[in-house]
């Protein structure tokens, strides 16, 4: 039986990096969909670099990346509290079929290159990295229609699906708790059995 899951996320936050790459493993030759949801964690905060909350990389992301063997480079160069644009060009991508190769570039610009994911130009050249026509992606993510339907999907996560914080996943219905929102492996594998009936 064909299993969904429900991953809501934010580029800039290394909860959601190590939860993708857990669920990638858990996944693998298993009839899994999974349906990505952006959030943004901070939306109303001043857009700028600086780490938030201060010390938080070495004390909670480093050990949880070396458990779960997830490679990191260290915190990213420059980081931000919050990269809207990158969301919105998520959603013209998601329209062009090309959302799970956005999302694969823009993780890895940010934490393996450590690229400014928040930056128009720099964001449309992962963009064509991923596939996307450079001119339209540029003009989508500065057209209201696209920066619209992210602030839907963000109203949608918090009202409806009661979204405060990232990564959350959603395995046919059931939400599982874990550190930051990252689950043990072996509760992502139960729930995908249970589900998979």
């Amino acid at each position: 039986m064909s299993v969904t899951v429900h991953v809501w996320f934010d580029y800039i936050c290394p909860f959601s990096l190590i939860a993708r790459k857990l669920l990638t493993e858990a996944v693998a030759g298993r009839d899994v969909t999974c349906v990505w949801h952006p959030f943004e964690t901070n939306p109303h905060c001043v857009e700028e670099a600086g780490e938030y909350p201060p010390g938080a990389w070495n004390r909670l992301v480093t050990p949880l990346a070396a458990r779960y063997e997830v490679p990191l480079a260290g915190a990213p160069q420059n980081p931000l509290r919050r990269a809207r644009l990158a969301f919105v060009g998520y959603q013209y991508a998601l329209d062009c079929g090309a959302g799970q190769a956005y999302n694969d570039r823009l993780f890895t610009a940010y934490y393996y290159q450590w690229r400014d994911i928040s930056d128009p130009v720099e964001l449309t050249r992962l963009a064509a990295d991923a596939g996307l026509d450079p001119g339209n992606f540029r003009d989508a993510v500065l057209s209201p229609r696209y920066t619209r339907r992210h602030l839907d999907a963000l109203d949608h996560a918090r009202d409806r699906e009661a979204i405060t914080g990232v990564p959350v996943i959603s395995v046919a219905g059931e939400r599982l708790d874990g550190f930051h929102g990252v689950p043990e492996p072996a509760l992502l594998a139960k729930a995908l059995d249970r589900a998979a009936g």
